[in-house]
């Protein structure tokens, strides 16, 4: 039924530096806290022991194989930790969208973020805190293709463009991987991997069909023409969201529609091609109250589209190198009217609001691999960028922003034998209107006769700004009247651009482990960590310098502010028996500490950004050919999204759901159960799931500004039927 794979398939990026020593041991000008190492090296060591002790003598390695763009590499040999999904785990949970799936993931935390203040829903993904609607400190692909949207930050996870069917696994590295990946990769980096056209051959299609007006319809066919595989995909997703405490429906209807295609070609026995592309529209709509003005009818409407073309060539057997160039194009259409004002003897109106804005983005690059002898592996490349974005709303004065990215890497790993690996990375990137930024790592691993490996490692990151806080200007204006004749324009200038900002920067110190206990049953992977957040980017309201503004005469503006530590412990278990039983089990320990308080109440956001605790526990039994079940349950302790409404008057212990305290998402346990039977005729496959999520408890997992008017939104019962054919 299910391989014993902790991490299938991992994405690693391994780049090379030779002169990163002091980087190892200071951060900043900092030494690192031996005293805080030491406790943190003897729980580890007490975990590794046991570990060792508890395992099978006489195994050897799994026949498991971790790739990336840059090196492939066993999981044991991984230089940074690495979780993957893969697709039995992701159909197991009953994943409707990709942050469903991602839940099983230690350390991520998924949101859905609704209000009722004229704010579009979003789905929320956060690894480590520090988040708000947009996960600016993650960086998102999809077959190594970047879908960071460089106006915003983050990723819509409501318009991805992928079809959760056509997915094969999704790895995600936990802590920072700009050595590879470049800016952006600062937290986390999460790698959607889809299929090779070859393996989605015949046609395919499935039907959701639930509550909430749940709808989801795919369509796959799959084909060859001798050397050339190719498939095409048309998806929907639809459904009502979620609902309020009070019975009404949420403002965070969705729908969704999409096609893409691949096609996979083999030119000879040492070139490959492959093309991709993608067209997708995504309606999230925000209804007008019923019960008075104050909300305001929404409906945004997002259209996406990209190409990716990539050649993979072998020059011999100790050389390779991949060329790829894709282009990413997002359309936003955002207009609404704000609620109507109405401030005698000013005639009452409503203001005109356009939110929209355009991105488009060319990405080129080329890697160069290199094996000199039996134990280096080298690596190098080279990349270039340009983003395009056009917005009125976001760009007042501007318009329109151009902005070129250079990235230079490299990359080596060297077996000093068969028990001590070091793997060295570096990677240089400059971008106009930005200093270079240098993106080092080290990892050094000790392999105990090839079934346990103990990882030591240190990197460092950055976070560029994105456009809007670098250039953001922001300001709305409205010709207000009296009986009709105009009295004055209303300027709001609600952001000021400052071109002088300074990348984000994180340095993480890790030690990890990973074995093959259980005589290969079970496999293990455990990491504690620090991480030094440092010029953390925050916008505070200011006075305007320009004198322009005559509505609140404050505006906001970016700025490097603060400061925060994160320490925490993490842990997987992928466990399988014969008797097809699969437990995959994760789960995290983190503490946020922030260094200043530099306005009333922020160094206490940070600190409160991310639960304490969280856990996930997915089983998977397969009983016979014909029947099969999987329970998954997932418990988040209390946490505060950055963006939602916090009361600093109010006492610890506070209602979240009346706005007041600082946490205002309370901890909740979730339990979801699928049921599955299988039917087969021939060579034609089919099935029918029930799936029932959210057993336990309602609970609210992100809410802005909940109040008596507008109760908290609340994630109810979820029940949908899957049905599912395919024909090959």
């Amino acid at each position: 039924m299910h391989g014993v794979v902790l991490a299938q398939t991992v994405k690693l990026g391994s780049i090379s530096h030779n002169k990163f020593t002091q980087q190892f041991i200071r951060t900043q000008g900092r030494m690192i806290s031996f005293r805080r190492c030491t406790v943190f090296i003897s729980l580890y060591l007490a975990l590794f022991s046991a570990a060792v002790y508890a395992a099978d003598d006489e195994f050897g390695d799994l026949p498991v194989v971790l790739s990336d763009d840059k090196l492939e590499q066993s999981p044991s040999r991984s230089p940074v930790a690495i979780s993957s999904v893969d697709r039995d785990m992701i159909e197991a949970a009953g994943a409707r969208t990709i942050p469903d799936a991602l839940r099983l993931i230690p350390g991520i935390v998924i949101g859905h973020s609704v209000n009722d203040f004229g704010d579009k829903p979003l789905l929320v993904v956060a690894y480590h805190g520090h988040s708000d609607q947009f996960s600016r400190q993650m960086n998102v692909l999809i077959d190594g293709r970047s879908i960071y949207d460089p106006l915003l930050g983050g990723v819509n996870w409501y318009n991805i463009p992928v079809s959760i069917d056509d997915i094969e696994r999704i790895e995600v590295t936990r802590g920072p991987n700009a050595s590879t990946y470049g800016s952006n990769s600062f937290q986390a980096v999460i790698n959607i991997i889809t299929r090779h056209a070859s393996e989605d051959q015949g046609h395919f299609a499935k039907v959701n069909v639930g509550n909430h007006d749940i709808f989801d319809a795919t369509y796959r066919y799959g084909g060859n023409n001798g050397d050339l595989d190719y498939r095409v995909t048309l998806a929907t997703v639809n459904d009502d969201g979620q609902d309020r405490a009070d019975g009404n429906n949420a403002a965070d209807d969705v729908n969704s529609g999409l096609i893409d295609y691949r096609l996979d070609y083999q030119l000879n026995t040492k070139n490959q091609i492959t093309y991709s592309g993608s067209f997708g529209r995504t309606n999230q709509q925000a209804e007008a109250s019923p019960r008075d003005n104050f909300r305001p009818e929404r409906v945004v409407k997002d259209t996406n589209a990209h190409q990716y073309l990539r050649w993979d060539s072998t020059i011999d057997n100790s050389q390779s190198f991949v060329v790829k160039y894709y282009f990413n194009f997002l359309k936003e259409t955002d207009d609404y009217l704000t609620r109507v004002i109405d401030i005698p003897p000013i005639d009452p109106f409503q203001v005109p609001i356009e939110e929209s804005f355009k991105n488009q983005r060319h990405n080129l690059e080329f890697t160069h691999y290199i094996d000199p002898t039996s134990n280096l592996n080298l690596v190098w490349g080279v990349n270039t960028q340009y983003d395009h974005v056009d917005s009125d709303y976001y760009l007042y004065t501007k318009g329109t922003v151009d902005r070129t990215t250079f990235r230079l890497f490299g990359n080596a790993v060297w077996d000093i034998n068969r028990h001590n690996t070091i793997d060295l990375g570096v990677l240089l990137e400059k971008s106009e209107s930005m200093t270079t930024d240098v993106s080092p790592r080290i990892a050094y691993l000790y392999h105990f006769n090839g079934r346990h490996t103990l990882r030591f490692g240190a990197s460092q990151a950055v976070r560029t700004p994105f456009i809007f806080e670098q250039y953001g200007d922001t300001t709305q204006t409205h010709d207000a009247t009296i009986g009709g004749v105009p009295f004055i324009t209303l300027v709001d200038k609600i952001l000021i651009p400052v071109n002088d900002l300074e990348s984000e920067t994180i340095t993480t110190y890790e030690i990890g482990y990973y074995g093959k206990l259980l005589n290969n049953k079970m496999l293990i992977s455990t990491r504690i960590f620090q991480d030094r957040l440092e010029d953390l980017l925050d916008a505070p309201s200011v006075a305007d310098p320009t004198g322009t503004d005559n509505v609140d005469m404050e505006a906001l503006v970016f700025d490097n502010l603060y400061n925060t530590r994160v320490r925490g412990l993490e842990a997987e278990i992928d466990y399988s028996t014969a008797r097809s039983l699969r437990i995959v089990a994760s789960g995290a320990l983190l503490n946020i500490t922030s260094e200043d308080e530099i306005r009333t109440g922020k160094s206490r956001e940070y600190e409160e950004s991310a639960p304490d605790h969280s856990f996930s526990l997915l089983t998977m039994k397969d009983f016979n050919e014909k029947y099969s079940a999987s329970l998954g349950f997932y418990y988040v302790g209390d946490m505060a999204w950055m963006d939602a409404n916090h009361n600093n008057s109010c006492e610890d212990g506070g209602n979240p759901s009346s706005g007041c305290g600082f946490r205002n998402t309370q901890g909740y346990r979730k339990l979801d159960l699928r049921l599955v039977r299988n039917f087969k005729f021939g060579n034609e496959h089919a099935s029918v799931a029930l799936n029932l999520q959210n057993l336990l408890e309602e609970y609210s997992d992100y809410d802005k500004f909940p109040s008596s008017l507008y109760p908290a939104v609340e994630q109810n019962l979820i029940a949908f039927i899957e049905l599912k054919l395919k024909i090959q």
